[in-house]
Parts: C-alpha cells; sequence; structure tokens
C-alpha cells in the first residue's frame, strides 16, 4: 500500500491554524485594551495631583476658598476641598490637606501653610 502525499495545507490543518490565529488576535486586543484603560486611569491620578498641588500652592499665596474645581483637558471636572481655612494666623503654621477627586479617584495631599511678617 503506497501513500501518495498531496501538496497543500488539508481542511482541518487550515482550521487550526486559523484558531490558532483568531485566538492571538483576541489576546492582542485584549492586551491593548488593558494598556489603553492603565492610560487613562494615569490622566485622571496626573490631574488630581496637579489640582492638588495647585490649590495647596494657591492656599500658601492668599487666603482660599475650601472649595472649588478645576477642570482639566478632555472634559475631567476635579473637584477640590481643603480641610480647613487658608487663613493661618501670623506667625504660625498650620497643616491643610487639599483632597482632589474625579471619576470615582480621590488624592490627598498635605502641606503646612505658614504666615510670616
Amino acid at each position: 500500500m503506497k501513500i501518495d502525499l498531496e501538496d497543500g495545507f488539508s481542511l482541518i490543518e487550515a482550521l487550526v491554524a486559523i484558531a490558532i490565529l483568531a485566538t492571538a488576535i483576541a489576546g492582542l486586543i485584549g492586551l491593548q485594551a488593558t494598556f489603553s484603560k492603565g492610560s487613562a486611569d494615569r490622566t485622571v491620578i496626573n490631574s488630581l495631583i496637579d489640582a492638588a498641588s495647585s490649590a495647596l500652592i494657591q492656599c500658601q499665596a492668599e487666603d482660599q476658598k475650601t472649595s472649588f474645581s478645576y477642570i482639566y483637558e478632555d472634559n475631567l471636572d476635579v473637584t477640590v476641598s481643603l480641610n480647613r481655612n487658608c487663613d493661618v494666623p501670623s506667625d504660625e503654621c498650620a497643616p491643610v490637606t487639599a483632597t482632589a477627586s474625579a471619576k470615582g479617584k480621590t488624592f490627598k495631599l498635605t502641606t503646612n501653610i505658614c504666615k510670616f511678617k
């Protein structure tokens, strides 16, 4: 009995190759989605850090209200609240915490506000 080897692929071999390729493409799409979500989260966190830092810098320079909001790129609305009034008596220091929040994420930053003559 002689077996003839034919050129080309059988239908089963082609289906297995397509299944492997489809699995690889699905994995790459999932990986891209994970990286994209991580990048968006980092953008929100960076915006929160910037907002809290800006609030404390303004608090050091002048009296600031205790709650306000910023609008960042992509219409990201960041709300910042201070745990106390920025009006510190002369020749004293007091800790002030700025809490920034947006899209379900929160960031707190604390510094001492000092007023000297």
